[in-house]
């Protein structure tokens, strides 16, 4: 396993390596766009596994298990699959673990707790609709205020943000007062511990709601050239990833602040 970095006192904290791969486990009912996006974006991003893996102490998920720097839990699933503690054992995990989607982390229905409340499907996203909040600025890099992350084009509502408070976390960024992102690092208490099985996460999580409207589109199609350049930037730094090299000015904006990280030896 590789030894987290913290970049600064509110930075991102990612598992970084010099010379390895990040080993990945995606869960999903559908891997393959996230398996693409994957191989699309990063040099060193290496799917170990990919599958349900929503029974987080089924044998096969343990198996799985074996050797990952990253655990990733997908958006084209069905949340019940992930309700009554099946996925609690993902919150104890003692490596980073990033979730595309407010229905596995909401605590209805006894699901993962990340956040208090449940999850929407009825924000518009027609203009400057993301609001990066000060907590996410100083996160992200990038100053707070309005953009426009999701293409109207190609769907108008946003399907799935979260709600609720995130206990010891922060909100980096939201869609109508609805959270669209949110950050736990180290130690910190999730939105419902209760429903979480943990009074406080023993490592980073990231919540990065991806919008899948409409289906069967794609999972990352719905966002602009700059959501899709914003997202990539923060799993890279989240998940300790070499971003695949583009002329892009958002990237070069988050390569300039440090915040991709320079893979070092752990």
């Amino acid at each position: 396993m590789k030894a987290p970095l913290k970049l600064s006192t509110l930075a991102l904290v990612a598992t970084i390596s010099s010379s390895s791969a990040v080993n990945i486990l995606v869960s999903a009912s559908d891997t393959s766009e996230i398996e693409a996006f994957l191989a699309t974006n990063y040099t060193d991003a290496n799917v170990t596994a990919a599958g349900n893996f929503s029974d987080f102490n089924a044998q096969a998920t343990q198996d799985a298990l074996a050797g990952v720097d990253l655990v990733i839990i997908g958006r084209s699933l069905s949340s019940t699959q992930y309700a009554s503690g099946r996925a609690d054992g993902y919150n104890a995990l003692t490596i980073p673990v990033l979730n595309f989607t407010s229905y596995t982390a909401r605590n209805a229905g006894n699901r993962m707790g990340w956040h208090a409340g449940g999850a929407t499907s009825n924000k518009l996203v027609a203009g400057a609709e993301t609001t990066i909040t000060v907590a996410g600025s100083a996160l992200l890099g990038i100053p707070a205020g309005n953009y426009d992350f999701f293409d109207t084009n190609v769907g108008g509502d946003f399907n799935g943000l979260g709600t609720g408070t995130v206990g010891g976390g922060s909100i980096l960024a939201t869609i109508g007062g609805d959270i669209l992102s949110a950050y736990w690092a180290t130690g910190q208490a999730p939105g419902d511990p209760t429903a979480a099985g943990v009074a406080t996460f023993p490592a980073p999580r990231l919540l990065l709601n991806i919008d899948d409207d409409p289906r069967p589109a794609g999972e990352f199609t719905a966002q602009t050239a700059l959501g899709l350049q914003t997202t990539v930037g923060v799993i890279a730094q989240f998940g300790g990833l070499t971003v695949v090299p583009e002329p892009s000015a958002a990237l070069l904006a988050f390569a300039g602040l440090g915040l991709l990280g320079r893979r070092r030896r752990s």
